[in-house]
């Protein structure tokens, strides 16, 4: 097995005696572990899943584009768990020769909402992750760790936690937004020969939107999006459609997830799609 090699910053974070964690579950090129943050005032109790990556390597997110393999989490070895909160950090797009895909570079911590069944017991967390990391080519890779949760316990603060915790896109719904970028406009783009979406996005002064990742149910796909200004201050944003489920049509719940500036945002709306064309 290749040794794990980290950067300066990565062992500096893994020095911090700043929350209760788990040990490390080491595979090539990447280990992972948990980290315990504060628990929140609903009673809810706030972990992470921390990857650290070998250089030059990255792993997938929940919806990995036109390549990549997405996290699969087993979380059947819990006790005291009725329910769980995956919240996705903004990810990039990678491009290569084949395509792109969607993912984190070198490390990435998922925050994790956990609703104990009975608040004033413990809860053990037990996390068995398949998962892949790739640099030329991909590698499978598989992680276990537990973490004890105490009841009533305030953690220690995880810096490392909350500074992925911030990069979760924030909701909002479809319509105009003083603060933050939205889409005011969503419909079929009828103006090109391959099917595909347009999008009217409002975004605030000093603001930007740097990419659209979009997400349907099923095996949908979708292009990376071509985005130009327009003279009145929004932004068209036109987005193949690159496959789509057999005899999908009809309104089709999607997710638009947009990184950039002042910060990243997701939107979930529905479209009327009609049948693809023979």
């Amino acid at each position: 097995m290749a040794p794990l090699a980290l950067g300066a910053a990565a062992y500096a974070q893994e020095a911090l005696p700043d929350a209760a964690t788990s040990a490390w579950s080491t595979s090539e090129h990447a280990k992972l572990r948990l980290i315990a943050g504060p628990t929140l005032p609903s009673g809810k109790q706030r972990i992470g899943v921390e990857i650290i990556m070998s250089p030059g390597y990255k792993t997938y997110w929940r919806s990995p584009g036109q390549f990549g393999v997405p996290p699969n989490f087993d979380w059947t070895g819990s006790t005291n768990i009725g329910g769980l909160d995956v919240r996705w950090p903004v990810p990039e797009r990678f491009q290569d020769s084949a395509g792109y895909s969607i993912g984190y570079v070198g490390e990435v911590v998922i925050p994790v909402s956990v609703q104990p069944v009975d608040p004033t017991r413990p809860v053990m967390v037990v996390l068995k992750l398949e998962y892949a990391v790739c640099e030329k080519i991909c590698i499978p890779a598989q992680g276990e760790a537990s973490l004890w949760l105490e009841p009533g316990v305030t953690a220690v603060a995880s810096p490392r936690l909350e500074s992925f915790e911030a990069k979760v896109p924030v909701p909002v719904k479809p319509g105009p937004h003083k603060e933050k970028a939205s889409i005011i406009e969503a419909k079929l783009d009828d103006t090109v020969v391959d099917p595909g979406l347009k999008l009217i996005l409002q975004v605030p002064t000093e603001g930007k939107v740097e990419d659209i990742f979009v997400e349907g149910p099923g095996m949908w796909s979708f292009g990376k999006p071509r985005l130009t200004p327009q003279p009145d201050g929004t932004i068209l944003a036109q987005i193949r459609i690159n496959d789509r489920p057999k005899g999908a049509t009809g309104l089709i719940p999607l997710i638009f997830t947009m990184p950039g500036l002042p910060k990243a945002v997701e939107t979930r709306l529905e479209l009327d799609i009609p049948a693809a064309k023979p």
